[in-house]
């Protein structure tokens, strides 16, 4: 057969084994775009050709078929080298799996045995070059975990004379350099393990400009202090566990959980979306009731997402939890051992990703914030996240936020009823209705108010004027976990100074939405750097924006609780001689007052008692 034509043709036989293969196909194999008159003709003499050659050394006659528009080639799954080595390679991984190491060594060199250079090494054309690419990668892949089961089973002296020579020729392959520095560190030669690592790196410079991914860096820092390492991952992940279980973590439904029903409705049905891992975003000031409707809607989903539901409060905004931390506990939850779980964040990650390959998972990651590197914990497969964060965390690749705002008057209501008592908060309506736009209709504080009430058997209207002329209102809706105060106190020391000043400043502006213009007067700053720091209170949920007449001229406003509180504290901190400086800041004309067509938002608030007073 040293024709390249036939050849051709046979190796197009065989890559298809046990499939019709169609004469065009063979016909492209062949001549690519440029086939003669007469090749559907040649290819059948191909075929005669290989079919006496396979005859004259034994094989059956039938071994090539004529079917309708093509050939096919008949085999077991013993007769061709391709197929012995898969299905050698899925016996080393079910013995890897079974924890019989020593075995499924022997399984992977037997697979690797059959390769014997490069394939179809004799024939060219883009046929061959795309197999030949593809089994070298195959190769490649298979050697790397065999090699991984050699370092596991403490073989690494013996394994430095395999890997040395592969390192030097792809210094490309970072798993291969890995395995060398292992190796080489295990073998006590710390310096040429710290030696390979900066090849390595040069390497990757010269020809990508890149530096060495995050895994291999940890590494490498790993082996300059000393510390141990880990078994490869690749080794782990390949292992089940019998204590492998369905995590089931949310946190139990909030029974008086009220309203957000539309809301609730696409966060769901974006959740349950096929395809790609989702994450959904919650975002809100602090209070507004994200957690409680993240895990009511995780509960409400737990029928689609059968492999488990898994929950993290990454305290984001007060005493952070490393991602490191968090997936050792996720890990913990599938039956992982704690000897089995490796010690870097990138091994970690990598684990928990091919775990949860297969998986449909549900995960709620509760209080993110910008800082938190949550790219970590992000799974694999079909699996979903809903996230919750005071701050935007847009900058997640495909995610989709919603704000999470006050609650509608009726829904409040509802919340306050819930509390206090429904024949209570019903027979004073007006009152209960006040107490929640005291409130800022935030559920939190709505549920502060309501525990209030409940340890008091006064009427709702003086519990309304005690709040109405309550200097430091969020103390008074502050009882318990249930503390407004320490919510927005942990939200605003992630601000800036100049973010801080600019957001004390513009609470004592005497006006529902303030424009741009008033904000640049109050914040000593130029316009530019003014938006920027607007853009960063709207970001944490510290100010609103609302368009007026004009889309391109936004007004900022306040929650009125988180107006309260900003004001008590510029009061104390800031001092009176601050509010008259705004005050002169934002003086109009005279001629501006009447007729001038000032919109009402800029005018005082009348009705703000914390207004008059501060105006007073």
């Amino acid at each position: 057969m040293g024709r390249n034509r036939q050849l051709t043709v046979l190796a197009a036989l065989l890559l298809n084994a046990n499939r019709v293969v169609p004469v065009n196909s063979l016909i492209d194999a062949v001549w690519r775009s440029a086939p003669p008159a007469t090749a559907d003709k040649q290819i059948q003499t191909c075929v005669w050709r290989l079919r006496n050659a396979f005859a004259a050394a034994g094989a059956p006659v039938d071994l090539i078929e004529t079917e309708q528009g093509g050939y096919r080639i008949r085999l077991d799954e013993e007769d061709l080298d391709a197929h012995a080595f898969e299905k050698a390679v899925r016996r080393a991984r079910e013995l890897t799996a079974a924890g019989d190491l020593e075995s499924a060594s022997a399984e992977y060199q037997r697979a690797l045995a059959f390769y014997r250079g490069q394939p179809l090494a004799d024939i060219s054309g883009p046929l061959t070059y795309a197999v030949a690419a593809h089994w070298e990668e195959r190769h490649f892949s298979v050697l790397e975990e065999w090699l991984d089961i050699g370092l596991t089973l403490g073989r690494h002296a013996e394994l430095i004379s395999e890997l040395k020579p592969l390192v030097a020729e792809y210094p490309m392959r970072e798993r291969l350099c890995a395995q060398l520095m292992t190796a080489l560190y295990q073998s006590q030669r710390r310096a040429e393990a710290l030696a390979a690592y900066r090849n390595s790196r040069l390497a990757q410079i010269k020809n990508l400009g890149l530096e060495p991914s995050t895994g291999l860096q940890e590494l490498h820092q790993k082996i300059l202090a000393g510390e141990p390492i880990a078994p490869p991952p690749a080794v782990v992940a390949h292992q089940p566990w019998s204590g492998a279980q369905v995590p089931a973590q949310l946190p139990p439904r909030t029974k008086d959980f009220t309203g957000r029903r539309d809301l609730l409705q696409r966060i769901t049905s974006d959740l349950r979306a096929g395809g790609e891992p989702r994450v959904v975003a919650l975002a809100g000031c602090g209070g507004a009731g994200k957690t409680a409707l993240a895990i009511h809607a995780g509960l409400a989903l737990q029928q689609h997402f059968p492999d488990g539901q898994l929950y993290a409060d990454l305290r984001g905004h007060t005493d952070p939890v490393h991602p490191q931390e968090v997936l050792n506990g996720f890990l913990h939850a599938f039956g992982v051992p704690e000897q089995r779980i490796p010690a870097g964040l990138a091994a970690r990650a990598a684990l928990f990703r091919s775990i949860t390959a297969s998986k449909r998972l549900l995960i709620v990651l509760d209080d993110v914030a910008e800082s938190t590197r949550y790219e970590a914990l992000l799974p694999s497969g079909e699996s979903a996240v809903l996230c919750t964060g005071r701050a935007s965390l847009l900058k997640i690749p495909g995610l989709i936020e919603y704000s999470v705002n006050g609650l509608p008057t009726d829904e409040a209501l509802n919340l306050l009823a819930s509390l206090a008592g429904v024949e209570r908060v019903f027979a004073e309506v007006d009152s209960a209705r006040r107490i929640v736009q005291l409130c800022g209709h935030l559920p939190l504080a709505i549920r502060a108010a309501g525990a209030r009430l409940r340890a008091r058997p006064h009427s709702l209207r003086s519990f309304t004027d005690r709040l109405a002329t309550q200097g430091d209102r969020i103390a008074e809706l502050s009882i318990g976990s249930l503390d407004m105060g320490a919510r927005l106190d942990s939200t605003v020391k992630q601000l800036s100074p100049l973010a801080y000043r600019l957001w004390l400043r513009l609470s004592m502006c005497d006006v529902d939405a303030v424009p741009e213009w008033m904000a640049s007067a109050v914040s000593d700053r130029p316009g530019e750097d003014t938006q920027r720091l607007l853009d960063t209170l709207v970001n944490a949920h510290l100010l609103t924006v609302t368009q007026h007449r004009a889309p391109d001229s936004p007004l900022y406003s306040f929650n009125p609780l988180v107006r309260d509180h900003a004001r008590q504290r510029a009061a104390t901190e800031l001092g009176a001689l601050a509010g008259q400086d705004v005050v002169d800041r934002n003086m109009l004309p005279p001629s501006g007052r009447e007729g001038s067509g000032v919109p009402d938002a800029f005018r005082p608030d009348e009705e703000c008692s914390v207004c008059s007073t501060q105006a007073a």
